[in-house]
């Protein structure tokens, strides 16, 4: 018996991450080579022109929903198959986990290393939580928004 997932969802997960990240006129997506691990580099633009700004999305998919587990606003995997993130403990900027369902191309997301505005410690947090929220416009918005005001804080706590 081959549980291994069939060979199209890695690609139709990150086609969709496309999809959602190209609704903003403000962010260019790079595909980095697999040997970095990140399955997108985004950079966040202002007026047309890179800022510097960068983050990253690490895709995950599965075909069902019913590998979620829904409390209110809340989601969780049955499964913990995806929780190989260590690798990204060490990079410097933040990271996203997108993750699909690709029975409905419902998109979740969670921070990976989560960005962190504390004035002691202007960096990046591992998030070991395992709880994802739905991914939609208002949520990229967000997303774009922290990732800004982690690089302004960072920029004025170096001066």
């Amino acid at each position: 018996m081959n549980t291994a997932a069939p060979w199209y969802i890695e690609k139709r997960a990150e086609s969709l991450a496309i999809v959602y990240l190209t609704r903003r006129d403000d962010l260019i997506i790079s595909q980095p080579t697999p040997e970095k691990g990140l399955d997108f580099l985004i950079t966040i633009t202002k007026d047309g022109i890179s800022s510097g700004r960068l983050f990253g999305v690490e895709v995950k998919a599965t075909v069902s929903t019913s590998e979620l587990i829904q409390h209110n606003e809340i989601y969780k995997l049955k499964s913990n198959r995806d929780k190989n993130t260590n690798f990204f403990r060490d990079l410097p900027f933040p990271v996203c986990l997108f993750f699909f369902t690709l029975d409905n191309d419902q998109a979740y997301y969670k921070w990976i290393l989560e960005p962190n505005n504390d004035q002691n410690n202007v960096g990046v947090n591992f998030n070991e939580n395992d709880e994802l929220k739905k991914l939609h416009n208002k949520e990229i918005a967000n997303i774009i928004s922290r990732v800004n005001s982690w690089y302004d804080y960072k920029n004025n706590a170096l001066r």
